[in-house]
């Protein structure tokens, strides 16, 4: 990538989140951020002072398809970051210090997750949308409960055993990559079996909506999910252009009916975004706590009409994805990240560039996969699950005045 002086490396591992033992939800996630806090050359404070001392820095997270850690570095300072990142994977050291202190900032981040509206919404939308129990359903982080269960002792027991060669992708990019020593990398044997997890697949029992009570709250947070299909189905760039008709933009409808008719939020956003299997559309938006239960019932209604797109409509949908797509890919962080999970997915590197010139070809009508199809045949209109954050006194009544039955959950329960 000319003119990205600032290399990228970046390792997919086979340790995603429901690899987890049960109870132990929060585990994956606790290795990514504390591998770098020592290793054994460099105990202690030494290695981020290592690190700090090239113009390096490490970042990762955990999701459920798999783990990503990576290292940023001047090209100049490679070499030297390419040892640091090898004796990472290779002796970190999770020492009980370190571990408890991140296992700290999990408890605070729970603490915090609990006064955010939005983020309690999502957490609801996702119990309401996968199985009780399911890692899917709980959240990143862990839960009030697990994060108290984890251990340095479990925390090495899980690098051990997932961060491993098997199914493991490094991804290198920024500017003359093609001439950089790798073999350094070479050093790093650690090996391990795949890790086998079943797909999750939608809950069909349960609540379709959930009200996470906030009696505090000065607007109700939204989040309408659905399952759909993923990367490998010839109708997902059309869904994705659905979609962004729908609510995607500026001027979708969503955003058409619910901030500039009726005034009712500052904006929706609605997306589709791929899994390991299948993929999840959302809506998301925020409402005055007196017309969240009409904005609800509007967005249902908007979903499921019977109105096609127009061309206008997919047009703008289209043009708006395609043409904000590079922005995406303009730094070698993000290049070095999409590369990796499309890897891990099985999915070639050019993917993207496949992606988009499918999207550029979809059209309202006129093809086996146009717009309107995929809106009609992949978002089914009896399977949106619903949360909402706010003031349940007010928004539960009028929930079940539109059909809605609500079950009322307070923050606790949704972060359990």
């Amino acid at each position: 990538m000319p003119g990205q002086r600032i290399i990228t490396m970046e390792i997919g591992l086979d340790a995603p989140l429901r690899a987890e033992p049960a109870g132990l939800e929060g585990l994956a996630g606790l290795v990514v951020r504390t591998a770098d806090e020592s290793t054994g050359p460099h105990p202690d404070t030494a290695f981020a002072e290592a690190m700090e001392s090239i113009g390096a820095s490490y970042d990762g997270a955990a999701g459920l398809a798999s783990s990503h850690i990576g290292v940023d570095v001047p090209v100049t300072r490679f070499g030297t970051a390419a040892e640091l990142f090898v004796e990472l994977l290779k002796t970190t050291s999770l020492a009980e210090a370190d571990i408890s202190r991140q296992i700290d900032v999990a408890r605070a981040s729970l603490a915090q997750t609990s006064q955010r509206g939005s983020a309690l919404a999502g957490q609801a939308a996702a119990r309401a949308l996968w199985p009780e129990g399911s890692r899917s359903a709980l959240p990143t982080i862990g839960t009030l409960s697990s994060v108290d269960r984890l251990s340095a002792e479990a925390a090495r027991e899980f690098w051990a055993a997932h961060w491993t060669l098997s199914n493991a992708v490094l991804v290198v990019a920024g500017e003359g990559v093609e001439g950089l020593d790798l073999s350094v990398f070479e050093q790093w044997t650690a090996s391990g079996s795949p890790v086998e997890v079943p797909p999750t697949t939608p809950r069909i029992d349960g609540p379709r909506v959930i009200v996470v009570d906030r009696p505090d709250a000065v607007q109700a947070d939204v989040r309408i999910q659905q399952t759909t299909v993923g990367r490998t189905h010839p109708g997902w760039p059309a869904l994705k252009v659905a979609c962004g008709a729908l609510g995607g933009t500026f001027g979708s409808r969503l955003n058409q009916v619910l901030r500039e008719d009726k005034g009712w939020s500052y904006g929706v956003g609605m997306s589709s975004r791929p899994l390991l299997d299948g993929g999840v559309a959302t809506v998301a938006g925020s409402f005055r706590t007196e017309v969240g239960a009409a904005a609800v019932a509007e967005a249902l209604r908007i979903l499921t009409c019977d109105d096609d797109l127009s061309d206008e409509e997919v047009n703008a949908a289209r043009d708006h994805s395609v043409g904000i797509a590079p922005l995406q890919y303009d730094t070698a962080g993000a290049v070095a990240h999409q590369v990796a999970a499309l890897v891990r997915a099985d999915l070639a590197p050019t993917w993207v560039d496949d992606h988009l010139a499918a999207m550029s070809s979809v059209r309202a009508d006129g093809q086996e996969w146009s717009a309107n199809n995929a809106w009609r045949q992949l978002l089914n209109e009896n399977d949106w699950r619903i949360g909402i954050c706010g003031r349940a006194e007010d928004l539960a009544p009028a929930l079940t005045e539109r059909g809605l039955e609500p079950v009322v959950v307070n923050p606790t329960e949704v972060l359990s």
